[in-house]
C-alpha cells in the first residue's frame, strides 16, 4: 500500500490556511505554472550549448543546481517519467557551469562541464570535466569523469563548453571554451576523449589583444562548423558588433566562400571575418552608438547560417534581431523589443544594476530557423514567445507560449534535434529568485501543459501530484506572517516531502523561511498571549530542520519559550471566553491546539530528552480531551461554546477541519513518543477511536465536509479536512493501528477525491477558509 505516509502529508497539511478559494475558477491561462517542471531546482547560462538534446522520444537535458550540483536529466515523452542525475554533487555554484551535450554514435552521452574561470569544489587544478553514459539513450550511470587540463595561457581558466561532433571526419568531436586568455579555443578527440589534440586558440583581434570575445557554435553535424561571435562583453565595448566565421575540412571562411585560414594559421583574426552587425559604422551614419551582444547561431535547411543577437539601444532598452546570409549578403531585421535586463538584483535606487545587458534571451529553433523563441517583459514579468517568419526572416508573427505568470521566465532553449514532431520544443529558466549567476533560485520548465494529474496509487503518480502541489506553493507568496500558525502546517508537509523530492529546493525554501524569523515564534504586541498554541506551530519543521542540520540556533529559541512555560503554567480554566487580563487561548482551550501545541513538545521532548517536557504535554492533552472530547460521537468540539449548538438537521456541530487538525496531529505524538512511556497508549486508542468514526461518514465522492454530521447543509467538498483524514488513516494502515481491508478504500477514494481537486496549475481546491466552524 506504498510508503503513503510522506506521499499524502504533503497535501495534508500544505494549504490549508493560505488561500481563499473560488470553486468556479478555471485557472486555465498559460501562466508558467501550468507547464511541466523538468527541474524544480536548476539554473543556466548561454553560452554553453548544446544544454539539451532530443533522441528517440526522450529530452536530455542539464543544469546547476542552487547549491552548485551538475545536473542531468531525461524526460521520456511516452511515460511522461523524469530522470534526474546529480553527476558532480556542489561543484560550482554558478550558472556558468551548466553541462553541454553530445550524442554518440552508439546513442551513448556524453557530457562537458567547468567551472566559472576557476576550479570546481574539489579540483586541484581547472580542468573540462567530461564522462560517458554507460549505457545507450540512459543517464543514471556514467563511466569515470575524465579533465582535459590542457589550456592557453593566461589567468582565466576555462569557461563555457560546447560540443560539436562531425561525422565526415570519422566522428571527430570539437570541443570550445574560452580560455585562459579569454579568447575562443578548442580542442579536438578522434577517440570519444581518450586523448586529445593540441589546443588551439581560434579568434584574437589585431587591433586590441585585450578584447574578450563571446561566441556561439553550432554545426551540420557532418563537415561544418558555423561560428558568431562578439567583440567583447558589451559592458567594456560600446560599439560591440556581430561576427561570423565558418569551418570546414581545416579551413575557415566567410560566408560567402573566401577562405581566411587554416588550422595551421590559427588564431584567424577578427578583422578577416564577417561582420554581421557593424556596431562602428552604424556610429557613424545614425551618431548613436548601439552595442550588441550574441545569443544564438543556427544552419538553415538551404545550409545558410542564421544568427540570433541583441540589440541595446540603452541599459533599458534591449531588442532583438535576427541575420540571414541569403546567399550573397546578410539580411538583418528586427524580431522584437526585448525590455530592459532581467536579473531581479536586490539594491536601492543609488546602486548601479551590475548586468544591465543581460536580455530575456533569444534563441533559434535549430530545425527550423524561421522560427524564434524568446523571453520579455509584459507588465515587468518576463514571459516566453515564439515567432514565426515566412520570409526568411524579414517579417515575424509572435505567439505568447506564456502569460499572466507571476514570476519570470527567461533564458529559453530550443532544444537541439526536437523537429516538429516532438512534444517537447523550448525549455526555459522559471524564475523565483535570480540576483546574478551566483544567486539564484530557479526552476527549468518544458513546453508541454501538465496533464491532468493521475490518481491511481502508484509512486510515480502520487510523487507527480505532490510535486505539483508543492510547487505551486513555493511560488506563491505567503499571506501571513511567516512563523503564523496559518504556515505552521504548510512548513510540516513540505519538510517530509524535501525528504523525498530528490532535490534541495525546498529545504532551501524552508530554511529561508526559517532564517527569516529567525527560527523563533511569531512575535506577539501583548504578552499575555505567550502561552498561545498558536504560537509554537511552526516548530515542528524547526526541529525536522535541526535533525538535518544540527544548528543549534533552530530550536534554541524554542527551548527558552517552553521553559518559561514550565516554569510559569497558565492556570486559566478552559472556558473559550477573553475575560479582562485573561485569555482562553492561555491553555488548549480549542482542538485546533491540539495540532499546533503537542506536536512539537513531543518533538522537543524527544530531541532534547526532557521527559518534564512530555509531562506538561499529556497534562495539558489530557485536560482538552476530557473537556472538549465527545465520547458518544467520538469527535472534538471545537470548543465549549458548541456545546449546546446544533445543525440544522439536530445534529451536534462537529468541525471537519477541527477535527483534522486532531487526528492529523497523532501520528506525530504517536512516532515521537518513547514506546514504553506509559501513556502512549491513550494517544493511540483515541486514533483508533476518531479513524473509525470519521471513516464512516466519508462522503461517496471520497470527501469530507465542513460539518461531518450535517454535510446536506454544506454539501461543498471540503479539502483541508479531507486531507487530514486522509493521511492519518493512511498512516493508520502502514503503521498497523487500522485495518488493511477496512481502511484502505477509505484512504483510497479520499486520495482520488483530492487530485481531483487539484487544479492544472497545481493550486489545491475545496479549501474553507480561516474558520472556527
Amino acid at each position: 500500500f506504498l510508503s503513503m505516509k510522506k506521499f499524502l502529508l504533503i497535501l495534508s497539511v500544505i494549504y490549508v490556511f493560505n488561500f481563499q478559494i473560488n470553486a468556479q475558477e478555471t485557472n486555465l491561462d498559460n501562466a508558467s505554472n501550468t507547464y511541466k517542471t523538468f527541474s524544480s531546482d536548476g539554473a543556466w547560462c548561454w553560452f554553453s550549448d548544446p544544454r539539451a538534446v532530443h533522441l528517440n522520444g526522450k529530452t536530455y537535458a542539464g543544469w546547476v543546481s542552487s547549491d552548485g550540483s551538475i545536473m542531468v536529466a531525461s524526460y521520456n515523452e511516452k511515460t511522461g517519467e523524469t530522470k534526474e542525475v546529480n553527476i558532480y554533487p556542489k561543484y560550482n555554484k554558478d550558472d556558468h557551469a551548466n553541462p553541454s551535450f553530445v550524442i554518440l554514435p552508439n546513442k551513448k552521452i556524453m557530457v562537458f562541464f567547468t567551472a566559472h574561470s576557476g576550479k570546481g569544489s574539489d579540483e586541484k587544478e581547472p580542468a573540462i570535466t567530461y564522462a560517458i553514459s554507460k549505457n545507450p539513450e540512459d543517464i543514471t550511470e556514467w563511466e569515470d569523469q575524465l579533465k582535459l587540463k590542457q589550456n592557453t595561457d593566461g589567468p582565466r581558466s576555462f569557461c563555457y563548453t560546447n560540443p560539436v561532433m562531425l561525422s565526415e571526419e570519422n566522428n571527430r568531436i570539437y570541443i570550445f571554451w574560452r580560455g585562459g586568455d579569454w579568447k575562443p579555443t578548442f580542442s579536438y578527440t578522434d577517440d570519444q576523449g581518450k586523448t586529445w589534440s593540441k589546443t588551439f586558440s581560434l579568434i584574437k583581434s589585431s587591433l586590441n589583444t585585450q578584447k574578450r570575445p563571446y561566441m556561439k557554435v553550432s554545426s551540420n553535424g557532418k563537415d561544418e562548423i558555423h561560428f558568431s561571435f562578439t567583440d567583447g562583453h558589451p559592458r567594456n565595448e560600446p560599439l560591440n558588433s556581430i561576427y561570423y566565421l565558418k569551418y570546414k575540412a581545416g579551413k575557415f571562411y566567410k560566408a560567402d566562400g573566401t577562405k581566411i585560414g587554416t588550422m595551421k594559421s590559427l588564431p584567424i583574426e577578427h578583422e578577416k571575418c564577417d561582420i554581421v552587425y557593424d556596431a562602428p559604422e552604424y556610429f557613424k551614419q545614425k551618431n548613436n552608438g548601439i552595442r550588441s551582444w550574441i545569443w544564438d547561431i543556427a544552419v538553415a535547411s538551404d545550409g545558410n547560417p542564421a544568427i540570433a543577437y541583441a540589440k541595446l539601444p540603452t541599459e533599458s532598452e534591449h531588442e532583438y534581431w535576427y541575420a540571414k546570409w541569403n546567399g550573397k549578403t546578410w539580411e538583418n531585421s528586427k524580431i522584437s523589443d526585448a525590455g530592459a535586463w532581467f536579473p531581479r538584483y536586490e539594491k536601492d535606487k543609488s546602486t548601479r544594476e551590475p548586468e544591465p545587458h543581460y536580455s530575456g534571451g533569444v534563441y533559434l529553433d535549430h530545425e527550423n530557423t524561421n522560427i524564434v523563441y524568446y523571453s520579455k517583459p509584459v507588465k515587468d514579468i518576463f514571459e516566453i514567445f515564439k515567432a514565426e517568419s515566412k520570409d526568411n526572416g524579414r517579417t515575424w508573427k509572435e505567439t505568447a507560449i506564456t502569460s499572466n505568470s507571476k514570476k519570470d521566465n527567461v533564458r529559453p532553449f530550443a532544444i537541439r534535434g526536437a523537429d516538429k514532431n516532438a512534444s517537447g520544443q523550448v525549455l526555459w529558466m522559471f524564475n523565483d529568485r535570480y540576483s546574478q549567476y551566483e544567486d539564484f533560485n530557479t526552476q527549468i520548465k518544458l513546453n508541454i501543459k501538465k496533464e491532468k494529474l493521475s490518481t491511481n496509487l502508484t509512486k510515480v503518480a502520487v510523487k507527480d501530484a505532490m510535486q505539483a502541489v508543492a510547487d505551486w506553493q513555493v511560488n506563491e507568496k505567503l499571506r501571513h506572517n511567516l512563523g503564523d500558525w496559518t504556515n505552521g502546517a504548510l512548513y510540516a508537509g513540505m519538510m517530509e516531502w524535501a525528504k523525498i523530492a530528490g532535490d534541495s529546493t525546498y529545504l532551501h525554501y524552508l530554511r529561508d523561511k526559517g532564517d527569516k524569523i529567525h527560527w523563533a515564534k511569531m512575535p506577539r504586541t501583548n504578552p499575555n498571549f505567550r502561552y498561545h498554541a498558536d504560537d509554537y506551530a511552526t516548530g515542528q519543521m524547526f526541529i525536522e530542520m535541526y535533525r538535518i542540520y544540527k544548528e543549534e540556533k533552530m530550536i534554541k529559541p524554542m527551548e527558552q519559550y517552553f521553559n518559561y512555560i514550565l516554569i510559569n503554567p497558565s492556570t486559566r480554566s478552559l472556558k473559550f471566553t477573553f475575560d479582562e487580563g485573561s485569555y482562553a487561548t492561555e491553555r488548549w482551550s480549542w482542538c485546533d491546539a491540539l495540532f499546533m501545541g503537542p506536536t512539537v513538545w513531543a518533538k522537543m521532548a524527544k530531541e532534547l530528552k526532557r521527559p518534564d517536557y512530555l509531562e506538561f504535554m499529556h497534562k495539558e492533552y489530557l485536560t482538552t480531551y476530557n473537556y472538549l472530547f465527545d465520547k458518544n460521537e467520538h469527535l472534538f468540539f471545537r470548543d465549549d461554546t458548541y456545546f449546546t449548538k446544533k445543525e440544522a438537521n439536530g445534529a451536534k456541530v462537529f468541525w471537519g477541519r477541527g477535527n483534522g487538525w486532531v487526528i492529523a496531529g497523532l501520528p506525530t505524538i504517536i512516532e515521537e513518543v518513547p514506546n514504553d512511556w506509559k501513556e502512549k497508549k491513550f494517544y493511540e486508542e483515541l486514533f483508533v477511536e476518531m479513524a473509525t468514526k470519521i471513516a464512516s461518514i466519508q462522503d461517496k465522492d471520497g470527501y469530507w465536509h465542513a460539518s461531518l454530521l450535517d454535510p446536506k447543509s454544506y454539501p461543498n467538498p471540503e479539502t483541508s479536512s479531507s486531507a487530514f483524514f486522509t493521511y492519518a488513516m493512511a498512516w493508520g494502515v502502514n503503521n498497523g493501528y487500522l485495518n488493511k481491508e477496512k481502511f484502505q478504500p477509505i484512504v483510497k477514494k479520499g486520495w482520488q477525491a483530492l487530485v481531483s481537486a487539484v487544479y492544472p496549475n497545481g493550486k489545491l481546491g475545496w479549501v474553507q477558509p480561516i474558520g472556527a466552524d
